[in-house]
């Protein structure tokens, strides 16, 4: 990879010199995924490490029975395969490019060498783990202890964060389907419709074609406390 620019928008890159960006982009190579292609399988023995310059990747996986658990959904500037470039064991997820996608990869060897030389990158590493097990512990907890309701009103307030702002409530697009948000929040399609008819009817949400309308913000959040 000649060109350290796009690297750049990585946040593990965040605050690198000019001549630290340059010795990782000599280390990566850049590939470019169309939508709906898988990058990476579940139990994959491969070992490197990805750096998303553009697109978004979901990660999932899938029951004996085929029933589909969505684990979350990987923006431009983030990274994912790391948890196998750092113990070496199997891909724990699937990784598939839900948009077309271009990413940086370098091989665990260089990665591991990487973290070696530089703390900088040492230490935004260990936040970035931390924060994906905050994150999964909370999933977690929803799916053991609460019900579909609240899974689903917890969900809808993540999505609202990259939402636009419109009105007095938020425009998600394009709009998760009921399948996508029952993948997420560990329930079935079935019992998400049924919310998010009973969510139109209180008008708290409007579905509309590509795009999901949260138009009261503040009734989501507060819930039924």
């Amino acid at each position: 990879m000649n060109d350290e620019t796009p690297l750049r928008t990585i946040s593990l890159f965040e605050g690198l010199s000019d001549t630290e960006l340059s010795a990782v982009a000599a280390s990566c190579a850049i590939r470019m995924f169309e939508k709906q292609a898988q990058i990476l399988g579940e139990q994959e023995p491969t070992t490197d490490v990805f750096f998303i310059l553009s697109g978004t990747v979901r990660s999932t996986s899938y029951t004996a029975a085929g029933r589909e658990v969505i684990f979350n959904e990987i923006e431009a500037g983030e990274i994912f395969g790391e948890f196998s470039a750092v113990d070496g064991l199997p891909r724990a997820s699937s990784c598939v490019a839900i948009t077309d996608c271009r990413v940086a990869r370098m091989t665990r060897e260089k990665f591991l060498k990487m973290l070696e030389r530089n703390g900088k990158i040492a230490v935004r590493l260990v936040e970035l783990l931390v924060s994906k097990n905050r994150s999964m512990s909370e999933r977690v907890f929803e799916v053991s202890a609460l019900a579909v309701r609240e899974r689903v009103r917890r969900e809808l307030l993540r999505l609202a964060k990259d939402g636009e702002e419109f009105r007095n409530g938020i425009v998600i697009r394009p709009a998760p389907t009921h399948y996508e948000i029952a993948a997420r929040i560990g329930s079935h399609r079935e019992a998400v419709t049924r919310e998010f008819n009973r969510l139109e009817a209180e008008g708290i949400v409007e579905v509309r074609r590509r795009q999901l309308r949260i138009i009261d913000i503040k009734r989501l959040q507060e819930g039924e406390e």
